[in-house]
């Protein structure tokens, strides 16, 4: 079940953007809010989660299609600065 639970934060991270902001910077604050939501994770989960950084996923949510994405009323995109495509291809075509 604690694989479930990565990935479903994953998913979250990626897909609602209160949610990761809420989340980074990671610290105990952010694991204790993912438990908040089901989320528990072993303590090894902890600590290799504990190498993700915001702007990576902030690039990745801006390629996924708004219609799955809990977006903050930028139209699917979230508006940290970070460029995307926008497109769903990540920009590998």
């Amino acid at each position: 079940m604690s694989q479930r639970c990565v990935e479903s934060l994953l998913g979250r991270i990626l897909t609602d953007d209160e949610f990761r902001r809420s989340f980074f910077p990671i610290g105990p604050r952010s694991f204790e809010m993912a438990a908040a939501q089901g989320l528990e994770l072993t303590p090894v989960e902890r600590s290799a989660l504990s190498n993700l950084r915001a702007r990576r996923f902030a690039f990745i949510a801006q390629t996924i299609d708004p219609r799955i994405s809990r977006s903050s009323g930028s139209g699917g995109k979230e508006s940290s600065g970070v460029s995307g495509t926008g497109s769903g291809n990540w920009g590998f075509s």
